[in-house]
């Protein structure tokens, strides 16, 4: 079946309307007029529900509506990173330059929702789910609330939508970030024999990491060696005559498939509790890797393809855990995702459309 591109695209345009940059946006409006646009499709049960989120950031929420006994489940995440600098217009307005549209989320990955949107005007909806959820791009705290719901009952299989440029992901590495602090109470540099140094035992922790992270390098399959270690950030409130009062440090590691983050975190407490046993790390995402559990019995809805491994993480982590075989396609490139002048080719949009549509149709059965 083939969508008509205007369709989609007059979805699209509504949805980038939202602002739902994670941390800033409103991710409950958005999920508000999607579960209105969801209910003149007449599904069987509809749920809106709100979630608290960590960190000081405002709730976010999902909307999941049912038709029949769901034997596929499309999950479309909402909301979208931060725009940045370097927009040449603005990011929640839809421009259209050849076959390219632009805006902040249409390839990652609001042109899916309008995909499937647009339709559910062309088919009929049987035995099938569609849960729109906010919070994936930092935190990831609103699949979680979802699953230990129970919302999404014994529904055995999922598409989750991401721009993998429509091809058929089954495999992604995982991911850890931590966070560390250290205080002293500050002072001249003159004194640095003598004062307690933050950024030093910063530094003595990270070389440590960084011992821990070279041991993997040449672990594992091709295509995933190692746990790609980062040194991400380092903060601090000193300069070069002034020994810092706080510093602040965080890393993170991406463990591969078959792997898990839980042995990295206790191993990188261990590296810290073995130079300062009284410090503990904080933990800003613990997100498992990602092997579809049996990919081949989606390929055949997912334009016949063969599996192809992602270099990024997906909420199909989070699924797969919960026992459901789900696989990851979306229209729009990855490279396009998280930069200025964002955008998705209207061929993909159409591409994907169609396949929503047999998922929707019921034709997985």
């Amino acid at each position: 079946m083939v969508i008509a591109e205007p369709r989609i695209i007059s979805w699209l345009e509504l949805l980038i309307g939202f602002d739902t940059r994670n941390g800033s946006g409103d991710e409950v409006a958005c999920a508000k007029w999607l579960a209105e646009a969801l209910q003149k499709f007449a599904p069987d049960s509809l749920k809106l529900q709100s979630v608290t989120r960590s960190r000081g950031k405002s709730d976010s929420a999902y909307v999941l509506a049912v038709w029949g006994m769901p034997k596929i489940l499309l999950n479309v995440h909402i909301d979208t990173v931060p725009s940045g600098e370097g927009w040449t217009g603005d990011p929640l307005r839809l421009r259209h330059e050849n076959d390219r549209y632009i805006g902040l989320g249409t390839s990652d990955i609001k042109g899916a929702a309008a995909c499937i949107l647009a339709a559910l005007e062309q088919v009929t909806p049987k035995d099938v789910a569609i849960l729109f959820s906010g919070d994936e791009e930092h935190g990831s705290e609103v699949m979680p609330a979802a699953i230990a719901e129970n919302d999404l009952g014994d529904i055995p299989h999922a598409i989750v939508c991401e721009p993998t440029s429509c091809t058929m992901g089954a495999r992604h590495r995982g991911m850890l970030a931590m966070s560390v602090k250290f205080a002293g109470p500050g002072g001249h540099s003159s004194l640095s024999d003598i004062t307690e140094a933050p950024l030093q035992k910063i530094a003595r922790f990270a070389a440590k990491l960084s011992d821990y992270g070279d041991k993997f390098k040449s672990i594992g399959a091709p295509e995933y060696k190692g746990i790609c270690l980062n040194i991400g950030e380092i903060k601090s409130d000193g300069a070069y005559n002034v020994i810092p009062t706080q510093a602040i440090f965080k890393f993170s590691m991406r463990p591969p498939p078959g792997d898990g983050t839980a042995r990295h975190q206790e191993a990188a407490q261990a590296i810290l509790r073995g130079l300062y046993p009284e410090v503990v790390l904080d933990v800003i995402a613990a997100l498992n890797p990602f092997q579809s559990r049996a990919p081949e019995i989606l390929s055949s809805i997912c334009l016949g393809l063969d599996p192809i491994d992602l270099p990024y993480w997906t909420e199909a982590a989070m699924l797969s855990e919960a026992g459901v075989n789900a696989v990851v396609f979306g229209p729009g490139h990855v490279d396009q995702a998280h930069r200025p002048n964002e955008y998705v080719e209207g061929a993909q949009l159409v591409k994907a459309a169609g396949v929503y549509a047999a998922a929707l149709s019921g034709a997985f059965l």
